[in-house]
């Protein structure tokens, strides 16, 4: 389970890296710190790398909290697609529920780090 756990926060890493990249984007003040498309294509690889390693910590005492957090992976990268496609608001008002709803299904990784901490590992 020790490998599981350390196999896990690696993943979890690879997502929160990627999420930080992806904030780059939002602008601060009047201009953000890396343009939209760029932070967005950083997002989406990181997302690539998270699920590439996914395999590393299925194990059946997480399984559940597995399946979720692959699914989730799979829907971040689904809707940073469509977003790239479709092209993303300008404004930071219209920016930021946008990047709430791609970054919300990446939750579950909160949930599965919780699950490894009430089995002690």
């Amino acid at each position: 389970m020790l490998r599981a756990r350390d196999r896990f926060r690696e993943v979890a890493g690879l997502v929160d890296e990627a999420k930080a990249t992806l904030l780059l984007g939002v602008p601060s003040g009047r201009v953000a710190r890396l343009p939209l498309a760029e932070a967005l294509a950083a997002f989406e690889e990181g997302l690539k790398r998270a699920g590439a390693a996914m395999d590393g910590w299925r194990a059946p005492e997480v399984e559940p909290e597995w399946e979720a957090c692959r699914a989730a992976v799979d829907e971040a990268a689904l809707r940073a697609e469509r977003l790239r496609v479709r092209g993303g608001p300008q404004g930071y008002e219209e920016l930021a529920p946008v990047l709430d709803e791609l970054l919300d299904p990446l939750e579950a990784f909160g949930s599965a780090g919780d699950r490894f901490g009430q089995l002690g590992a």
